[in-house]
């Protein structure tokens, strides 16, 4: 039998060798191609802080008196704006007496306005929530230029509001055992004002429990009274206003409202025939990797430069094994034969 020439077994070897690389070439271009194609992953966003709690608030007045005098003498008037025992939370407060010096009254010698045995106002906020109380005993309210009789006088009372967190607002008021208004006794009605004229004196109107609840408050008054006097006395022609007795409000506390659960990583879509190299990052990356990406975008290259040359390289080197094996064994037949 005849050995195969030379030119027979180069010919031979040349194809083999040709058909190897072609095979490598494909299966190198396949694979980079869908590297390239792969849709990129972009990093999930993170999650929004969650917002501060807003704290509960909480604010009492033993009494409060927001009055406009008239003097004989002027035709000015002379605003009273005061408050015993104003706080707001977390802060209490015990006083049981308030005067204050008018402008054109008693030649401005201090005028007591409350004189009370026990008066004290009390506020609370924390995160089981607000709280307000107030409570008067044995008090005597007046206005300016009336000397010869309270404007009000009343025994204990008391009103309490609370703005738990887990609850509803609560508001209650204690009426007082006894009241009297420019001297008289007076039977508080329930359902709307008390009025109490007096001849040559004035009128006073006198309304009793204010209460108002929320969702998330609650306010309580135990006295309101609206005043219209004409004293004639003490330089004072005439008192208008109203005077407010054991006055509390509060409002709960606010949860803080929690982020909203962070995004699973999601793959975006590319189109195959045009891949882009995914350039987003988290904000909240690592600093080395913020570092990396810096230094491919300064060559050109992108996060995906190095995984696909090496997927490149690899294919290369797989190739010219295949290539270098398929030689071998050409070379082997051929000295067989």
């Amino acid at each position: 039998m005849s050995s195969p020439s030379l030119s027979s077994l180069s010919f031979s070897s040349s194809s083999s060798s040709r058909s190897s690389r072609r095979i490598v070439s494909a299966a190198a271009a396949t694979v980079v191609c869908a590297l390239l194609s792969a849709p990129p992953v972009q990093a999930a966003p993170a999650a929004p802080a969650a917002a501060p709690a807003s704290p509960g608030k909480a604010r009492a007045v033993t009494a409060e008196l927001a009055l406009d005098v008239k003097l004989l003498n002027s035709a000015v008037d002379v605003p009273v704006n005061i408050a015993l025992n104003k706080v707001e939370s977390p802060a209490e407060r015990d006083g049981s007496v308030l005067t204050a010096a008018v402008d054109g009254v008693d030649g401005q010698r201090p005028v007591t306005l409350v004189k009370a045995d026990i008066g004290k106002s009390v506020t609370r906020a924390d995160d089981k929530g607000a709280a307000a109380s107030v409570k008067l005993v044995n008090a005597d309210v007046n206005a300016p230029g009336l000397t010869a009789t309270a404007l009000l006088g009343l025994e204990a009372m008391s009103a309490e509001v609370t703005c738990p967190v887990d609850g509803a607002p609560t508001a209650n008021v204690v009426a007082p055992a006894k009241l009297t208004v420019l001297g008289k006794p007076v039977t508080l009605g329930l359902y709307g004002p008390t009025k109490v004229d007096v001849p040559a004196v004035g009128s006073v109107s006198v309304e009793f429990s204010k209460k108002a609840t929320t969702t998330t408050t609650a306010a309580a008054s135990a006295l309101e009274v609206h005043v219209e006097v004409n004293p004639l006395n003490l330089n004072v022609a005439k008192v208008t206003g109203t005077v407010t007795v054991a006055s509390v409000s509060c409002e709960k506390p606010t949860a803080a409202a929690s982020g909203s659960a962070p995004a699973t990583a999601v793959p975006t879509s590319a189109p195959a025939a045009q891949p882009v190299a995914d350039t987003t990052t988290s904000r909240a990356a690592v600093p080395r990797a913020a570092a990396e990406k810096e230094r491919l975008a300064s060559t050109g290259g992108s996060d995906a430069t190095g995984p696909l040359a090496a997927g490149a390289a690899a294919l290369v080197a797989g190739g010219a094994a295949a290539l270098w094996a398929t030689r071998r064994r050409h070379a082997a037949h051929a000295r067989r034969h």
